[in-house]
């Protein structure tokens, strides 16, 4: 029987288990050469509180938002821009120096804080540590559940075939909560495995987020029935009361 037979969109079928449990070793395998070898200590606590939670973290919620919301999982994997038209696809070419900018800054605060450890620059106390690791797997919780709700969530700025205006859940809140929860993150990682000194790259990370999020906004505009409407109902954009 067809997936038009039974009245089932592809992008709505749930990814195989074995996909799964592929996650958290994908996020494993992605952080620790990042970690270990630049700290120079493959027993340090820290980094591995810091790579174990947070691959525990990711793996459980990808599969929460297979079971719940499998097309948004679909969407975000994509990396070809299909919706664009001539009227946002300048503001959605701002990717190729927005998403350069988030890597370097995201990235060179994790190896930065593991280079700490390794030359010993003013490490924070345990404890100070641990409660960043807390805050990252908030943020990363703040994440999924953002993402959870909007099924057509993507990494690349675009607008979706079918893409409707979500504003309900977080998104009555604020314009941007992935936008929030990885903020939570970048400036966290660092804390996380005991480094000040990863935070200035944690904050490069953030900027670019906010300079995306004009870009974005800018596209919504051009593309989105509502939009406007929407800012003017939800003004704030990362943070209630705040920004």
């Amino acid at each position: 029987m067809t997936d038009q037979q039974t009245g089932i969109d592809k992008l709505d079928q749930p990814y195989p288990t074995w996909f799964l449990l592929l996650v958290p070793i994908f996020v494993l395998a992605f952080l620790s050469p990042l970690v270990f070898p630049f700290a120079g200590d493959w027993t340090w606590l820290e980094g591995w509180i810091f790579v174990l939670s947070l691959a525990l973290n990711v793996g459980i919620g990808t599969a929460v938002i297979n079971r719940q919301n499998p097309r948004v999982l679909r969407n975000r994997s994509r990396l070809k821009k299909e919706g664009l038209t001539r009227a946002t696809e300048k503001s959605a070419s701002s990717d190729r120096f927005i998403l350069p900018m988030a890597s370097i800054g995201g990235l060179g605060a994790i190896v930065i804080a593991a280079l700490g450890h390794r030359f010993d620059w003013h490490t924070l106390p345990f404890g100070v540590a641990l409660f960043g690791a807390l805050m990252v797997n908030a943020g990363a919780i703040f994440v999924q559940v953002a993402t959870n709700q909007n099924a057509h969530a993507s990494k690349i700025l675009d607008i979706n075939k079918g893409q409707v205006l979500v504003d309900t859940g977080l998104y009555g809140l604020v314009r941007h909560p992935i936008y929030t929860g990885f903020m939570l993150m970048f400036l966290f990682w660092p804390v996380a495995l005991g480094s000040l000194w990863g935070i200035p790259f944690g904050l490069l990370a953030c900027a670019s987020l906010v300079i995306r999020i004009h870009f974005e906004e800018e596209m919504l505009l051009k593309g989105m029935e509502g939009y406007e409407d929407y800012r003017s109902r939800v003004p704030y954009k990362l943070i209630p009361k705040v920004y």
